[in-house]
């Protein structure tokens, strides 16, 4: 490495250099590295990056650079564009066709990338395009990494978009098995979103935090020295060192102030110094540096005009200010350091300031592509009323949206309603606002929410703006608020609205079950509404659906819900939507209830398709909640079916997108899923990883945790923690109790609850709840509720009773096609046996439900059989897997897409895991399956159930 001379760029650096280059030599090797480099401006982050990039290049690194801006701060994805458009603009048809590949393209085409070319199954505009958009930016990243390793660098990132940190954030979990290095230098967070996504990367575990000191005495000597052209007095060092604080690029405009006989401090120095060199210069050249801090970088020509110069008037100046050090040479015009433009800009007036941005506005107006700089510009513009700028704005806005940008999305309407508006339009902005800032987890959204509901101009659209402040207080968990929204928009309806009104109703209906204390309060409404729904053969899907939900967690009989389910379904494609309510009413919002709705009526063979095929479609149309709900139904499918294989798949592959948008809901939900699994599979010690970051959530008490309590109490009793156990069913049965939510088909916490206290010796408490559930699940009427419910009631029951109870509970779950609670009822009923001494039966039974157990991963429920199987006098031998029963539930969907003729890569995508990591499971699968290559796999996999996308 060359060491830094005293007039060169890096002083006293040779150490972070180092440690840059050792992370370039990582991400080389196949290990990505993850480096900040921290300072004050002027310290020598940007002389530091500049090396780094040298040493990426030399050590054949592709570097894609890029250079936040504070004029480009809510340009969506703008730092993102800078580190990829290039890219894709040198590339070849062949190799561009190669890097956008399936994900990759849908978010390039989405975002607009330069070189990007149209592709089929971009986001609809009525989902949130933030799923699609960041799976396919890693995607792209990581195509451009398979040629070749990349150094991607990111100077200035305190400047830099919230959508292109959030990028960087999600790329972060992802990196480590990447030959990428991502290198960013920035100053100290500020506040806002960007801030709190910046400082959530720079304190990231995987970061290599490098934070520049500033120089000592010896090093400012040396610039003063090279600077002036002398040894410098002892005091004039002591000066500098005071009054720069060791900044180099302070300590070398310092020089030039000492030279006019003055010094200044900080930002002062630099404003004065660079005052100064103005004025030594024509006028001309004066002007142009004024248009330029407006303009912060620019072509020579926006430039001239926003001066008022000529073009050849504007390039001499351009020169001369290159010659002074104030520009740096070439084009575009760019200051050399946001300190030099920060000292022009400060010297200007605030009239100034904002005379000058309209004016660049109306200049870059004329460009085409450039809506958001200009929007930009209107952003520190002074408000005046005017409509050419409003329209302006609400572009950019919409424009945001569409890109998945919505912090950006709302700092454009603010200042819209800031101009403001005409009086008409302000609702709809309003509205608008609101639902970017609930996206964005922004402070402010509930006000501005309801102030569009206040200022609508009529009671139809009033209800329809209070369903998205409902649906924003729902996602917040605010039920009480929500019910009450909706209840005031209702109330100034009249008779001709009346579906309008219905659809007030359901809304309002379900965010009161979520909550057991509202819940009671609307009872006698639920009941109205399902009778309302099953009565009405006009009934849009989103009653229907409502009802059916309602219908099903009350405990009528599974064939009610379910025809209600199917009406919702079926109702679809003939209603009209009431209109256009942006992301959150996708069609997922219903359709989720409805599917729901057939679960728990366990109308499996009408479900699978339905759930196959809307998954299919999130992740075409990147609706990443429709993706998240889809993979927990069809989870919570594959479980009641005894697949565990399956029902973890879809739980891993939905927890794996959690960087991704959607409501931190379906996080809990999916973990959930999981962690029922995994007890089942014997692996507590994975459940309660899987647990820890969700168990705070277990004791809200609302809906959405019901899930996790459930899942909770059964891992504490798996663990032998069987009080604990007990007091999350219980406390999980009075939530429900008081919520009216009484069907055992979905959460049968009466039966586990029983099955608790009969392992603490309470009989009369087991005998009573296993009863009571017994009696719902008879009223039910769905084959494995009933089944779950006998095996419990014949468990604690014991003797002849409990016998015939597990006999009845084996045949309902043969017909209820749960392969899983079969075998425990099977195990039961052997171990019942063996105790009163049929052990010839006994083994019989306990060897089938060995065998079931072991076939569907159910290793504690395969110890417990062999347990007592033994008991019998029975010698079981020790089961090897081998071949698919071996594959875990990872290596098992690899396998089946390999299989398919999936490549790595789109196998990868389609289950949200690194290339690297399918090589790694299908190395595994080969091993297990004694093949050698994917060709050979269809046949291996031929006795194993296809597992869909």
């Amino acid at each position: 490495m060359k060491v830094a001379t005293a007039t060169g760029a890096l002083l006293e650096r040779s150490d972070e250099l180092a440690r840059i280059e050792s992370a370039l030599a990582d991400a080389r090797a196949g290990r990505g590295r993850f480096v900040v480099v921290e300072g004050p401006a002027g310290i020598g982050k940007t002389a530091l990056l500049a090396a780094a990039r040298t040493a990426a290049a030399e050590g054949g690194m592709r570097v894609l650079r890029a250079r936040a801006t504070e004029m480009e701060t809510n340009f969506a994805f703008g730092v993102v564009r800078q580190l990829f458009e290039p890219p894709l603009a040198e590339a070849s048809e062949l190799e561009r066709a190669d890097l956008l590949q399936a994900a990759a393209g849908v978010a390039a085409d989405t975002l607009g990338l330069a070189g990007a070319r149209p592709t089929e199954g971009l986001p609809s505009t009525s989902v949130d395009p933030s799923f699609a958009i960041l799976h396919g930016l890693y995607w792209l990243c990581a195509n451009l990494a398979a040629a070749g390793p990349v150094c991607l660098v990111v100077d200035d990132a305190h400047w830099a978009d919230a959508s292109s940190l959030r990028y960087l954030a999600f790329l972060l979990t992802r990196l480590e098995e990447l030959e990428v290095a991502l290198v960013i230098a920035t100053r100290s967070p500020g506040a806002g979103a960007e801030a709190e996504l910046l400082a959530t990367m720079t304190t990231d575990p995987s970061a290599d935090a490098i934070r520049l000191q500033p120089l000592t005495s010896a090093a400012v000597v040396q610039l003063l020295e090279a600077g002036l052209g002398r040894a410098p007095e002892p005091d004039v060092v002591e000066t500098c060192l005071r009054v720069t604080r060791g900044t180099p690029f302070l300590v070398r405009e310092l020089v030039t102030a000492l030279s006019e006989e003055g010094i200044g401090s900080g930002v002062e120095t630099v404003g004065r110094s660079v005052h100064l060199q103005l004025l030594r210069l024509p006028d001309r050249a004066g002007g142009l540096a004024r248009a330029l801090a407006i303009l912060e970088q620019s072509d020579l020509l926006q430039a001239a005009r926003l001066a008022g110069l000529e073009e050849l008037e504007a390039a001499d100046a351009a020169d001369l200010l290159a010659t002074a050090g104030i520009l740096e040479p070439g084009r575009p015009l760019t200051f050399v350091h946001p300190l030099v433009r920060d000292g022009i800009y400060s010297e200007l007036s605030s009239s100034q300031r904002a005379q000058g941005h309209r004016r660049a506005a109306e200049l870059l107006a004329e460009q085409p592509g450039a809506n958001a700089r200009v929007a930009e510009h209107l952003l520190v513009s002074e408000p005046a009323g005017d409509r050419w700028v409003v329209d302006r704005l609400v572009a950019a806005a919409r424009a945001a949206r569409e890109q998945g940008a919505p912090e950006s999305e709302a700092v454009f309407l603010r200042r819209v309603l800031a101009e403001p508006p005409p009086p008409g339009e302000r609702s709809g902005l309003l509205l608008d606002l609101g639902m970017a800032e609930a996206s964005a987890g922004l402070p402010g959204w509930p006000e501005h929410l309801q102030q569009a509901v206040d200022a609508t101009p009529n009671t139809a659209l009033a209800a329809e703006a209070a369903m998205v402040l409902a649906h924003a207080l729902s996602r917040a968990q605010h039920y009480t608020e929500a019910v009450e929204a909706l209840d005031r928009a209702a109330s100034a309806l009249d008779s001709s609205h009346a579906e309008l009104a219905l659809q007030l109703e359901a809304a309002a209906v379900l965010p009161a079950l979520n909550d057991p204390v509202t819940a009671p309060s609307v009872a006698l409404r639920r009941e109205r509404l399902r009778e309302r729904a099953a009565s009405d053969p006009a009934a849009p899907p989103e009653a229907l659906a409502s009802a059916a939900f309602v219908s099903i967690l009350t405990n009528e009989p599974a064939e009610t819900g379910a025809d209600l389910a199917t009406r919702a379904l079926l109702a679809r494609d003939s209603a009209a939507p009431v209109s256009d309510r942006g992301p959150w009413f996708s069609f997922a919002a219903w359709f989720s209830h409805a599917t729901f709705a057939l679960l728990l009526a366990e109308k499996y063979a009408q479900l699978r398709p339905l759930l196959d095929g809307s998954i299919a479609q999130a992740r075409v149309t990147g609706d990443g909640g429709r993706l998240a709900v889809g993979l927990r139904d069809r989870g919570w499918l594959a479980l009641r079916r005894g697949d565990l294989s399956a029902a973890e798949g879809d739980a891993r592959t939905a927890l794996a997108a959690t960087e991704l948008p959607a409501p931190p809901m379906y996080r809990v939900m999916n973990g959930s899923l999981l962690i029922k699994v995994l007890v089942h599979q014997g692996k507590l010690d994975d459940a309660e990883r899987a647990l820890a970051p969700l168990d705070p959530e277990a004791g809200s008490g609302f809906a959405t945790a019901w899930g996790l309590r459930f899942a909770r109490g059964r891992l504490r009793v798996a663990q032998g923690r069987v009080v604990e156990g007990l007091e999350d069913f219980l406390g999980l049965g009075e939530d429900l109790t008081r919520a009216i939510v009484t069907c055992p088909s979905y959460l049968p916490w009466r039966s586990e609850a029983a099955l608790a206290q009969l392992a603490l010796g309470d009989r009369d408490s087991a005998e009573r709840l296993a009863e009571e559930e017994l009696q719902l699940a008879r009223g039910f009427g769905a084959p494995r509720a009933l089944g779950v419910a006998l095996r419990a009631a014949g468990a604690v029951a014991g003797g002849d009773r409990g016998a015939l109870l597990l006999r009845e509970a084996i045949e309902a779950l043969e017909r209820g096609g749960d392969r899983l609670e079969r075998a425990r009822a099977v195990a039961d009923l052997g171990a019942m046996l063996r105790r009163r001494n049929r052990r010839t039966e006994a083994r019989e039974l306990l060897r089938e439900a060995l065998d079931s157990a072991q076939r569907v991963g159910a290793r504690a429920l395969a110890e417990y059989a062999e347990t007592e199987l033994r008991a019998t006098g029975a010698r079981p031998r020790r089961v090897v897997l081998t071949g698919l029963d071996s594959l875990t539930a990872s290596e098992h969907r690899v396998a089946e897409f390999a299989s398919q003729g999936l490549s790595n890569r789109e196998i990868a995508q389609m289950l949200f895991i690194t290339t690297r990591t399918v090589e790694g499971h299908l190395t595994s699968v080969y091993r297990k399956l004694g093949v050698d290559s994917r060709d050979e796999l269809p046949a291996a996999l031929a006795d194993g159930a296809p597992l869909p996308a």
